[in-house]
């Protein structure tokens, strides 16, 4: 074992790490989608190392709100993790 970075095992753990974080960032989309009733428009969710980042558009901050509370929902039990909550509020609303 070469104990470099660029052996089997480290990009077996790499790919992991990339499963473990697709994972999450579904569970939180849930998550949110559930808290907020889908009102989140154009929801994102990325999960990248210690980070959740969220964007998307919602009619109200009480939706925000919800959409953060279904972030910590999830997160709870992964540990601390930092939340970049980029939701824009308010603007017109779209027709179905």
């Amino acid at each position: 074992m070469r104990g470099d970075g660029h052996g089997p095992a480290e990009q077996d753990g790499g790919a992991q790490l990339a499963e473990r974080q697709q994972a999450l960032a579904r569970a939180i989309e849930r998550q949110i989608v559930q808290r907020t009733w889908g009102r989140v428009r154009a929801l994102e969710v990325e999960v990248t190392d210690n980070r959740v980042i969220i964007r998307g558009r919602a009619p109200s901050y009480y939706l925000e709100q919800l959409a953060l509370q279904g972030v910590l929902d999830v997160i709870e039990a992964a540990g601390a993790m930092r939340i970049e909550l980029n939701i824009q509020v308010g603007g017109p609303p779209e027709s179905a």
